[in-house]
């Protein structure tokens, strides 16, 4: 119900799942989260180099839709094209075939999953993403194949009910300072929204353990970035 005089209540767009205090948490979001969310990711897949006719595919899982959404209404604002891969080994066969067809300039999301269904049916992963000009994983395990196989992968991480993105620089995440205030606490980053959200946080564990660079990056974007921990350290 709406009183007189207020505003109604933003409606939810969808509901993601966040791992929270170690249990997986519903996480609704709503349409205008999305948007904002959208506007924040176009400098993210920019630094990817996507622009205007270019094709990005984005291996996400339908829970992480409040990540992904976002970077594919970015690819609109840019002009470019995407297509979506679910990130599992039941659909790795997809991206592999996206990657062949479309021949992306980008790749957002490969993971642990899809790496192991490559190895199975015996294909190379340095083989497949070759020819893609930034490829960013979504896990460790993916980045270190990446890079056993002589590539350069860049990092995305889903922080909380945002993300963030590796520049070509490759000196840290790039975060949105202005939509998401972060910090570390016990070696771990923490989230808190600064714009309006359907669902708040405040200094939320965001599952990454790393630190944080608030100057400028040397590509010139402001911080703050994100900057993993050494997985050495984490044992």
């Amino acid at each position: 119900m709406t009183l007189f005089g207020s505003e109604p209540a933003p409606a939810v767009w969808g509901v993601g799942r966040l791992v929270v205090d170690g249990s997986v948490t519903p996480w609704p979001v709503s349409q205008r989260d999305i948007d904002d969310e959208a506007e924040a990711a176009v400098a993210h897949l920019a630094s990817l180099g996507v622009g205007s006719g270019d094709f990005v595919v984005i291996v996400a899982l339908l829970s992480e839709a409040i990540h992904a959404v976002p970077l594919e209404k970015a690819a609109g604002v840019l002009d470019a094209k995407y297509s979506a891969a679910d990130a599992t080994a039941m659909d790795a066969t997809r991206t592999e075939y996206l990657v062949n067809q479309l021949r992306p300039r980008a790749v957002v999301g490969v993971n642990a999953a899809v790496i192991a269904w490559l190895h199975e049916h015996g294909r190379e992963p340095g083989d497949v993403f070759a020819g893609v000009p930034a490829v960013a994983t979504a896990d460790e395990v993916a980045w270190r194949a990446l890079v056993d196989a002589g590539l350069a992968p860049r990092r995305w991480a889903k922080v909380g009910p945002t993300s963030a993105l590796e520049c070509a620089r490759r000196s840290g995440l790039h975060l949105d300072g202005e939509r998401w205030e972060v910090d570390v606490a016990d070696g771990e980053v923490v989230v808190t929204n600064r714009a309006a959200r359907l669902t708040p946080c405040v200094r939320l564990h965001a599952g990454f353990a790393g630190s944080i660079a608030d100057e400028p990056c040397p590509c010139g974007r402001p911080g703050p970035r994100l900057v993993p921990a050494d997985p050495a350290r984490r044992q």
